[in-house]
């Protein structure tokens, strides 16, 4: 890369200091630029100015702020693959281009057209790419009459230094919008809402996401069902570079073997029986967004081998095309069943295991969380529900909670959510007690004895363990006032108290 000059003239230390003046006091990406644009247009005598920049599949650069007569048409053409075209080459080696015409080189492609009706044999085209700490992330182009070019290194060297003032102020910008977008995620109502839970496991969930979004990295969620894979593979792509762009999920195990293909890559029109016209699949669709694929373990292998190639190349036909496309989606997998025995067992392939598994999270079992946990998703669900449901359900007594703790949730988030759904519609007032929780969770904690059976028995029981606990938890755990409050003797109080071991002593106040 050229250096820059011992001197440059008056007009172009002006230039370069009033560039360094804006870019230091701007803060949206796209104005600013536009003006740095601008301000070469009509100080330098350049035209048709562009910058590009890599866009978030890290496949391709684009044009992101033009100047001058460029509209939006002719800016949504100027897209290179690294090494493609004059830009494409400036980005894949760091190195300025200078092009003393235009006309008759094949290198310079004039993707948007501005120059079709131009005398090419008057026209100088420039390149320099745009780099931060060694890392190029786009590049500057411009036009100049030949007549007006002068010294071309000059010219040139005056570009990079233009470029090496814009790269941090891009980079900043970037820096910032990733920061703007993280804060705001943890923040009440933010994309981390969805995934409730303090726990030492979801803190190390959190991090792991924090530190994937950003990249195009492959993704593979594991974990039982009911986990909340779905809500991990959703929090990467709202964090990630393509959020802007859809998510799209595919139930592996849902769609017949012999649709699944035409789901993932679309069709063309006549490829089977009942293709009527062509058909998108979701790798077109999610564009340049996130592909989920929950339970990719139950892929069929001959969809396995195309998805394999699309993760090596980023290509694929549609079913019974011919035309080869390219995706710059990015796939995050989800599956409940070990890969790995499916390998043993043939049902996997151990190539796409191993393209898949880049990085690897596990969602634990909901009984892994702890009880604190169970009870921040507990009141999410009724604030949730009750809102739903037009109701005023505000707390839960102590029988229910102890209940909700002590049940093992072979289910995990997705049972919970149904048993507190179901609790809060049971609800007449604003408290959920343990009779509105289904009978497997009231087994749990106070199952009958030996002796004692029947369905009758154990609601009495639970019903009488509810009652007492309540009034004991109001009188601080004073077993005379609890009976009193209850109409009871203090002797069948303490004998209900000794019978089903409950804990008095917990609830009185001051207690350690």
């Amino acid at each position: 890369m050229p250096e820059s000059p011992d001197v440059f003239t008056y007009q172009q230390l002006s230039l370069l200091n009033g560039i360094a003046g804006h870019l230091a006091a701007a803060s949206e990406l796209r104005d600013a630029l536009t003006v740095v644009l601008d301000m070469l247009c009509e100080s330098a005598g350049m035209a048709r100015g562009v910058i590009t920049l890599l866009n978030s599949t890290g496949d391709e650069i684009s044009a992101a702020i033009t100047a001058g007569d460029i509209s939006q048409a002719h800016l949504e053409k100027m897209r290179y693959k690294s090494g493609e075209g004059v830009t494409g080459q400036v980005f894949a080696s760091g190195v300025p281009a200078y092009l003393p015409s235009v006309d008759g080189e094949e290198r310079f492609l004039d993707r948007s057209g501005l120059r079709r009706d131009l005398d090419g044999t008057r026209l100088a085209f420039f390149c320099v790419p745009i780099c931060y700490r060694n890392t190029t992330i786009g590049t500057l182009s411009t036009d100049m009459a030949t007549d007006r070019v002068g010294n071309p290194e000059s010219q040139t060297a005056f570009l990079l230094e233009v470029a090496r003032l814009v790269a941090p102020f891009v980079k900043r910008c970037f820096l910032e919008e990733r920061f703007e977008v993280f804060h705001r995620a943890r923040q009440p109502g933010g994309a981390f809402g969805k995934l409730i839970g303090n726990s030492a496991p979801m803190r190390e969930i959190q991090r792991l996401i924090v530190r994937v979004a950003d990249a195009r990295t492959t993704v593979v969620i594991t974990g039982d069902t009911g986990v909340g894979k779905g809500v991990v593979a959703e929090l990467i792509h709202q964090l990630g570079l393509g959020r802007k762009h859809p998510f799209v999920e595919v139930n592996c195990g849902a769609i017949p073997e012999s649709l699944i293909e035409s789901e993932l890559f679309g069709h063309e029109k006549g490829a089977f029986t009942g293709a009527t016209q062509r058909r998108v699949g979701v790798l077109e669709r999610a564009k340049a967004g996130t592909v989920f694929l929950d339970e990719i373990g139950e892929l069929p292998l001959a969809a396995q081998t195309k998805l394999l190639r699309v993760l090596q190349n980023r290509e694929f036909e549609r079913v019974g095309g011919s035309e080869t496309l390219r995706t710059g989606a990015r796939m995050i997998a989800a599956t409940n069943r070990n890969l790995e025995d499916a390998i043993i067992e043939g049902t996997f392939r151990s190539d796409l295991y191993y393209r898949l598994n880049v990085f690897p999270i596990r969602v634990p079992a909901l009984r892994e969380r702890g009880k604190a946990d169970i009870m921040l998703l507990v009141d999410h669900f009724i604030e949730r529900f009750s809102e739903e449901m037009g109701k005023a359900v505000t707390r839960i007594d102590t029988p229910a909670i102890d209940m909700l703790t002590a049940y093992h949730w072979p289910g995990n988030v997705r049972e919970l959510e149904n048993v507190i759904e179901r609790a809060v519609l049971l609800a007449d007032g604003d408290v959920i007690h343990g009779h509105h929780l289904p009978p497997s969770l009231q087994m749990n904690r106070y199952a009958p004895r030996r002796e004692e059976h029947g369905d009758f028995t154990m609601r009495v029981r639970n019903f009488e363990v509810e009652l007492i606990t309540e009034a004991l938890k109001d009188t601080n755990g004073n077993q005379t006032s609890a009976a009193r409050k209850l109409g009871i003797s203090k002797r069948i109080m303490q004998y209900k108290v000794q019978k089903y071991g409950i804990e008095y002593r917990r609830f009185r106040v001051g207690r350690h």
